[in-house]
């Protein structure tokens, strides 16, 4: 089984300019990796560098990144409380696993945060939707990159599928399931992720679960796209260069597709799963960031 379940350029196979706009979307996040939809996205011929080269400027503004946190703040479902310490303990999950644990799921947070926002706006972009640009907001700059936080941490590589053992592989699975708005052939890659901590990948499933089944997950993700839709239309679209990057309309057909199904089902899903998880570790944000 391959380790993408949709087409993608796996980072240590990019080579000319997908390797460099790979190692752009690196520096600029201030992640250990890229996500799955800008490797999936280099895939379609001419939309990794058009849809980088439209969007880059919103990383280093102050709106993208007052945005973002006021995303994170409203993705958790209420009734989420940490597992305690000795809880974790004894399902053999040391205070050294539990900060790896929670770096890893704040940098997919961070991503799956910056990208939504920037995502959303791409689909605006393509859908032809304008406001007049604002050139004073334009040169606001937070000072840093949105994304960028703390850097890698001796993040441990994904795991094969193939890796897993039949019942890991299917905790994976059914926690991929949680929280879907549609049906999609791409699954996230932070739970195969997290399958390097089994018990906690198997207690993030008893706390996402009673939260599907109620309805939460979905309506948390359904309220993010809500409110992201026309917040980005009207404070990040006015950011970007006006005309829609220039683009074959096959080729503008397949980005719109690609970006819609991310934006609506996969990107929104995760933030909402991701806060959730990260709520489960008792481990301070500072701690974590180390």
């Amino acid at each position: 089984m391959n380790a993408d379940p949709i087409p993608a350029v796996r980072e240590e196979d990019a080579v000319g300019a997908t390797a460099e706009i790979f190692a752009d979307l690196r520096a600029t996040l201030g992640l250990p990796f890229v996500n799955l939809i800008w490797r999936h996205l280099a895939t379609v011929p001419d939309a990794l560098p058009a849809v980088w080269g439209a969007v880059r400027p919103l990383y280093s503004t102050a709106e993208l990144a007052g945005l973002a946190t006021g995303i994170s703040a409203r993705a958790r479902p209420d009734g989420v409380a940490p597992v305690p310490g000795e809880v974790w303990a004894t399902l053999g999950v040391d205070e050294a696993a539990r900060v790896d644990i929670a770096d890893l799921v704040g940098f997919y947070n961070r991503a799956n945060t910056i990208n939504f926002l920037v995502f959303t706006t791409v689909d605006a972009l393509l859908r032809g939707e304008s406001r007049p640009p604002d050139p004073g907001r334009r040169l606001a700059s937070s000072g840093a990159p949105a994304g960028a936080g703390a850097g890698p941490s001796g993040v441990p590589p994904l795991p094969p599928v193939d890796a897993l053992s039949p019942d890991l592989r299917a905790v994976v699975q059914a926690c991929d399931e949680l929280g879907r708005l549609g049906s999609s052939t791409a699954h996230a890659s932070l739970y195969r992720h997290l399958a390097l901590w089994p018990p906690f990948l198997a207690t993030a499933y008893v706390a996402l679960a009673p939260l599907h089944r109620s309805g939460a997950l979905q309506a948390a993700q359904r309220d993010l796209i809500d409110f992201a839709r026309p917040t980005c239309a009207d404070r990040l679209l006015p950011l970007l260069a006006p005309a829609r990057p220039a683009l074959d309309e096959g080729v503008r057909s397949r980005i719109r597709s690609v970006v819609e199904e991310f934006a609506s089902i996969m990107i929104g899903r995760m933030v909402v799963a991701g806060t959730v998880m990260r709520a489960l570790l008792p481990v301070p944000e500072e701690a974590a960031a180390r």
